[in-house]
């Protein structure tokens, strides 16, 4: 565990470390999470947004899974030990998550079935499968059984631990594409699955949310 802790720790900072640094932020620390088959550098063009805004870049981390065909219970309890890393770097203040795609829902199992929700001031899902998404029956692991439509993970999270979440009526990935919608919902820009990442209303619309 604590060679885990050190390497999430490591590709957290390393991933922002050539970011310029920018001045204190009162939204506290934020945490982004990749979705299924992704890594990390999705968040890259997104992070440099929050960067040249005047977010501080020692206050942006990526979570990165130590495995991407595990549960997302598994990974949700790596989530977990990331959070508890970056409260303590920043005197325990509660850190925002932003998550794409399965990155979702693994923030939610952390949230409600491992008590995460004291740890964290917001959470933004983009394009997550809170509902499932039929797209998950084309691949085969834990993480795609739980993506399904009414599998036993999103059964046991019965639409607890949404906060905002921001969709796309063509998405292409979360079919029915309102399955991503959960808590206080609203449409983003109409892009594809993907540019939820990269697309600039995206991003105007996640920095709204977190105020």
């Amino acid at each position: 565990m604590k060679k885990l802790l050190a390497r999430l720790a490591f590709v957290a900072s390393a991933a922002v470390a050539a970011l310029a640094p920018a001045t204190a932020s009162a939204n506290g620390p934020i945490i982004f999470v990749h979705g299924y088959s992704g890594s990390g550098s999705n968040w890259d063009i997104m992070a440099s947004r929050f960067v040249a805004s005047g977010y501080p870049s020692n206050q942006l981390y990526k979570f990165d899974y130590a495995s991407l065909v595990n549960s997302n219970m598994v990974s949700a309890s790596q989530l977990g030990s990331l959070v508890n890393t970056v409260r303590a770097r920043h005197g325990n203040a509660k850190v925002n998550i932003i998550a794409h795609s399965n990155g979702g829902l693994v923030t939610r199992w952390y949230l409600v079935m491992q008590n995460g929700q004291s740890n964290v001031r917001r959470f933004i899902s983009l394009g997550s499968p809170h509902s499932g998404t039929t797209w998950a029956y084309a691949c085969v692991s834990p993480a795609c059984f739980e993506m399904r439509p009414l599998s036993t993970f999103l059964i046991t999270l019965a639409g607890r631990g949404c906060d905002r979440s921001l969709w796309s009526l063509v998405d292409g990935i979360i079919i029915p594409a309102s399955s991503a919608a959960c808590g206080q919902s609203r449409l983003t820009s109409q892009v594809n699955h993907l540019a939820l990442l990269t697309d600039a209303g995206v991003y105007n619309d996640v920095r709204r949310e977190l105020q």
